[in-house]
């Protein structure tokens, strides 16, 4: 089930935060996330967030306007559709999506291409000094041509 964030959620929330960026980001010294844990604790409730709840948080997705900030799927749960489930929330709230993806994290990149975004751009993350994808999915047009699945 898909639900809205609630205050109970933010421990597990932040557990399958910051292990998914520590496996996801093996390039990104580690300490960059810990360093940050405190500051994304602090953002998740001014953030929309959506959660699976499969007897307890199993996924997320953050959005602050259209922007994806965060998706994250317990590794346990991987590639069981929650990603996608997520994905599809988003998009029945906006016409348009974006987020960015690290260049060197292909897994990600090939989900959202799963997802039907497209990489628009490419550029230099400030904190991380890693490249990054701007990807971008106009939801009314993809249902229009028949692409997206709602």
């Amino acid at each position: 089930m898909i639900r809205e964030y609630q205050p109970a959620d933010l421990d597990a929330i932040m557990k399958i935060w910051l292990q998914g960026n520590e496996q996801a980001h093996p390039f990104i010294d580690p300490e960059f996330f810990k360093q940050n844990y405190e500051m994304v604790k602090l953002f998740i409730p001014m953030s929309t967030v959506y959660v699976q709840d499969l007897d307890g948080v199993k996924g997320f997705i953050g959005l602050t306007e259209n922007f994806i900030s965060g998706l994250y799927v317990d590794e346990a749960y991987r590639r069981q559709g929650i990603g996608h489930a997520l994905i599809t929330k988003a998009k029945q709230l906006h016409n348009e999506l974006v987020t960015t993806v690290y260049k060197q994290n292909p897994a990600a990149v090939e989900f959202f291409e799963a997802q039907e975004f497209f990489i628009t751009s490419e550029s230099i993350n400030e904190e991380t000094g890693e490249l990054e994808y701007m990807m971008v999915c106009n939801v009314a047009h993809t249902i229009k041509i028949g692409k997206c699945a709602l």
